[in-house]
């Protein structure tokens, strides 16, 4: 078993914090006179170690250009010691070397190995004696592709025998690393049947992790990496076999929501959260009944349960900023899986809840919800934006039952967007040319009658991270400054926009970040050092995009446009026209298909083409067809939106000017 050293020179990368503590150690072995010592092979992976930190250009302050240049010569004398104690390394000598390493010099000791080409001396036979004493450095081994590739057979042989190697291969083709981790390759010789079986021998074992049995049943089709249906149904089953005994008798933190329209409700809307965790909305059912014109009823959705924001945005949506600090550090995640955090989860149960009661309560007092719908895309767009006054979209009848609802509702949702994505395109609906093709459109391929219609942060240019981790991060340590610790400030922001914060107050290692803010125009020192926003404009559209994942520009004040375009110009956004932003397509995509999620619920795969399960079950049908027609709701939305802001903005459109 290797211990770690704490007391040698230690490069683990050029963030870490820890860099200046292992170069005052650095300094003192660059001051040495050591040339004459016989060096073993921890001297030789430290000297690999402060190799590094000169390689990646990190320096203590205290040192002049002239020590620098003069601890440059002895580092690249460093190359040939490295080389010459490795060149000595064979068969025979390597397991006694080996076991002497700390644990932190064991993956640069196989880093050397594999870049000095050391395993051309090594036997198949140490690699097995090594694996089987330490079975889990697999895991470093498999970061180096030559060592792998000289290996092969020998470390295929050992994955598959290997109990944790399902673990291995759902890490590389599943897992979303909430940092950024070496690459690992898997021998040639391991084909894709090899990989199957581990996966089934993963299930049949003692003690499979729930995390990962559920990434199996949902693992995508890859060239490298391809389960059978019959795979996948079985980790489906295991996967519920093992949610039912985790939460069996477990009395964990419960939430949830309750959604009730009453007749007698003081305000419009009343909610508030009792003492077990349950969310409680409360609507007037008096003031429904009163404003029960179609188009009225239908704003509903956008200014009674909020399934649009002020910007004509989806709020459903699951977003990154939402995850709680634990959910975003704790367990693994698939990176094909649409995040299904606490909020996300707690969002669509009320939207659902929202929308059975409202359809009930429209039903009682006569409207029905689906007569609405249709109203709205065949008479209110049409009287409100001069949409063409052929435009269809059928409605089930009320005595169906929901899975007929949903064999009707379906392709309608879809004609509908076709007829609207026929319209930008043509400025008419022509029946015959739509009927021409059959083939589904993707959300991503209808446009907006607005040019220009979302902005998006360029995550390419490197400036942007810097500036939405400085000043939005809930990470950051520049809002954790006295005197105002206390008031646990969630980030920068907000700390400038409530308090008056002096330069002074920050300590020696944060001011850089103050002075980078600075340097770029978005912050500036006023009198008496204090903190201001300079440039509002650019802080708040960078915080509107990096809290919501894209802005509508139409939205925005003419003065918030303005300084968009120069962000624009600047090449820190970057603009698309078309009717549902990029996250909204996600949204749609992960209830629709599997093109985007291999979590998603497949809805159009499985009413479409018939591969639903039983049909007697009315109460899942139920559930699918209030999925369905919240996606024609939310689409009936975003078009309403695209609409209003062509008929106010077509002919003075800002970015044209």
């Amino acid at each position: 078993m290797h211990k770690s050293n704490l007391e040698r020179v230690v490069f683990y990368s050029k963030e870490d914090m820890m860099g200046p503590k292992h170069l005052i150690r650095g300094e003192l072995l660059l001051n040495s006179q050591n040339d004459k010592v016989q060096l073993d092979v921890n001297d030789v992976l430290e000297r690999y170690h402060l190799k590094k930190y000169f390689d990646n250009g990190l320096y203590l302050n205290h040192w002049s250009r002239s020590q620098i240049n003069t601890f440059k010569v002895r580092i690249n004398e460093y190359n040939e010691e490295i080389g010459n104690f490795f060149s000595k390394i064979d068969s025979e000598s390597i397991e006694e070397i080996y076991q002497t390493i700390p644990h932190n010099y064991v993956e640069s000791f196989w880093e050397i190995v594999n870049n000095h080409k050391v395993f051309y001396k090594l036997s198949n036979n140490i690699i097995e004696n090594i694996l089987r004493k330490e079975p889990y450095l697999i895991n470093t081994i498999l970061e180096f592709k030559d060592v792998v590739n000289n290996y092969d057979s020998t470390l295929r042989n050992f994955l598959i025998g290997y109990n944790e190697s399902a673990e291995i291969l759902i890490s590389k083709y599943e897992v979303k690393h909430n940092r950024e981790i070496k690459r690992k390759f898997l021998p040639k010789s391991l084909t894709l049947h090899d990989k199957e079986q581990i996966i089934l021998e993963y299930l049949d074992s003692d003690n499979p992790n729930l995390n990962y049995v559920g990434m199996i049943q949902n693992a995508k089709h890859q060239n490298e990496f391809q389960l059978s249906a019959k795979t996948r149904l079985k980790a489906k089953h295991l996967n519920k076999k093992l949610v039912n005994h985790v939460f069996q008798n477990q009395n964990g933190l419960r939430y949830g929501v309750s959604v009730a329209f009453s007749e007698e409700v003081s305000s419009i809307i009343d909610g508030f959260i009792d003492d077990n965790h349950i969310a409680n909305y409360r609507y007037s059912v008096p003031f429904i009944r009163e404003n029960k014109q179609a188009y009225t009823l239908f704003q509903n959705f956008r200014y009674l349960f909020d399934y649009v924001d002020e910007h004509s945005r989806i709020t459903l949506l699951s977003k990154i900023g939402r995850l709680g600090v634990l959910e975003r550090i704790m367990g693994i995640r698939s990176k094909n899986e649409y995040i299904e955090s606490t909020s996300f989860s707690l969002s669509e149960m009320t939207s659902q809840a929202q929308l059975a009661g409202y359809d009930k309560v429209l039903d009682e007092i006569g409207v029905p919800l689906l007569n609405v719908l249709q109203d709205i895309y065949t008479l209110e767009f049409q009287k409100k934006y001069n949409f063409p006054d052929n435009a269809r979209f059928f409605v089930p009848k009320a005595n169906n039952s929901a899975f007929e609802k949903i064999k009707i509702l379906a392709p309608e949702f879809e004609s509908s967007l076709k007829q609207f994505k026929l319209f930008v395109e043509e400025r008419e609906i022509d029946f015959e040319l739509l009927a021409i093709s059959s083939l589904p459109v993707a959300l991503k391929d209808i446009p907006s009658l607005n040019e220009y219609k979302y902005l998006y942060l360029n995550e390419k240019n490197n400036k942007i991270s810097q500036y939405t981790g400085l000043l939005f991060s809930d990470q950051t340590l520049l809002a954790y400054v006295e005197p105002f610790k206390e008031k646990h400030y969630r980030n920068l922001c907000d700390l400038l926009v409530n308090e008056e914060i002096n330069y002074g107050n920050y300590e020696d290692y944060n001011k850089p970040q103050i002075d980078f803010l600075v340097s770029e125009g978005l912050l500036d020192l006023g009198k008496d050092n204090h903190i201001l926003m300079k440039n509002f404009h650019r802080i708040m559209i960078l915080k509107d995009l990096y809290e919501n994942e894209f802005g509508s520009f139409y939205h925005y004040p003419i003065s918030f446009q303005k300084e968009a375009k120069k962000m624009m110009e600047e090449n820190l956004v970057y603009f698309e026209s078309s009717l549902f932003s990029r996250p909204e397509q996600s949204y749609f995509n992960y209830y629709l298909n599997k093109s985007e999620y291999t979590n998603s619920f497949d809805l159009r795969n499985s009413y479409l083409h018939g591969t639903q399960g039983k049909t007697e079950n009315d109460e899942i049908h139920q559930n699918v067809y209030y999925m369905y027609l919240k996606l024609v709701i939310l689409a009936f939305l975003k078009i309403d939106d695209d609409l209003l802001l062509y008929n106010q903005f077509a002919k003075k459109t800002f970015l044209k000017n």
